[in-house]
């Protein structure tokens, strides 16, 4: 009994000393929430490809497909908490969804630019966005609402393989995939850290992209996977043999996504950009990519978190 009161009034001392800030040694939290699954087919059950990585209260958006503001809106992270935006690669359903994403987290407290992180033709999509948005902005800012003229405007990034971001939390590495003739294209893995700077927990999102050893390696022994995946049969039903063919080239199908990620060792696989997004389809994502990964898998819906 006497040992259990002087063991507390000791901690208590070293709290009161600054010497035991055990919760601010903490590192953050690091989840991944998906704020879109689907794929260029608009499906009010699924948005265009997106997702959130989530460092404390840093929120990281990783693709910008349709939808994305208003599924990043239902997470109940506000939206000014947006600290940077990536983009895989410039595919229309994985940007289509960046302008509403600049306006309304800048409407919404965003008062510093919005870092913009993305391959070569970054710097002029965001200088489209820019006149686009001219007159709306001007409003904004000088007549009516008076936001923050910083808010207003974004910084690019033009993104090379390696790291690209990194503060006390959290590390960003971009990788190249195969997603020819789409080039670049890239993935990224997410490090959250410790005090000391050691790797915590590890994310992995693999944009868009047919099976390659880049992203195997990066993507060695991750805590979560979040892959897109297709059915390659219903390119052959839905397009001419011509796309058909080339859809097949550069997308991951289930069989050959279980098979990056069994050997790759992930503890977690998450399956996104399904192509077909039909309920119907789910049974067989997980039979063809079971047959190679035998660790979990999940056929990602909207706002699932992980």
């Amino acid at each position: 009994m006497l040992f259990s009161i002087g063991r507390t009034l000791y901690a208590v001392v070293l709290l009161i000393g600054g010497v035991l800030p055990l919760a601010a040694q903490a590192p953050a939290e690091m989840q991944v929430i998906l704020l879109g699954t689907g794929y260029p087919r608009p499906d009010p059950e699924r948005a265009g490809g997106a997702n959130a990585v989530v460092v404390g209260e840093k929120v990281f958006v990783v693709d910008t497909g349709r939808g994305v503001t208003i599924r990043l809106w239902a997470t109940g992270l506000p939206l000014k908490n947006v600290r940077a935006v990536f983009l895989t690669h410039l595919h229309s359903d994985h940007t289509s969804g960046l302008p509403d994403l600049f306006t309304s987290t800048w409407v919404y407290g965003r008062s510093t630019p919005l870092e913009l992180y993305g391959p070569d033709g970054i710097k002029g999509m965001a200088e489209g966005l820019l006149k686009f948005f001219a007159a709306d902005i001007h409003i904004r800012r000088d007549l009516t609402e008076m936001l923050p003229a910083a808010g207003g405007r974004i910084n690019t990034h033009t993104v090379k393989e390696g790291l690209v971001y990194e503060d006390p939390d959290v590390r960003i590495i971009a990788f190249r995939v195969d997603h020819r003739p789409v080039v670049p294209a890239f993935g990224f893995r997410f490090e959250s850290k410790d005090a000391e700077g050691g790797v915590t927990k590890t994310i992995v999102i693999s944009g868009d992209t047919h099976p390659n050893e880049n992203l195997v390696q990066h993507a060695r022994g991750v805590d979560v996977l979040v892959h897109e995946v297709c059915l390659p049969e219903f390119f052959d039903q839905s397009d001419t043999p011509e796309v058909a063919a080339i859809l097949k080239r550069y997308h991951t199908s289930a069989d050959e996504v279980g098979q990056v990620a069994a050997a790759a060792g992930v503890k977690l696989l998450v399956l996104t950009h399904v192509i077909p997004g039909d309920t119907a389809s789910e049974s067989t994502f997980l039979e063809r990519a079971g047959k190679n990964f035998k660790g979990k898998i999940v056929v990602g819906h909207d706002l699932m978190r992980f």
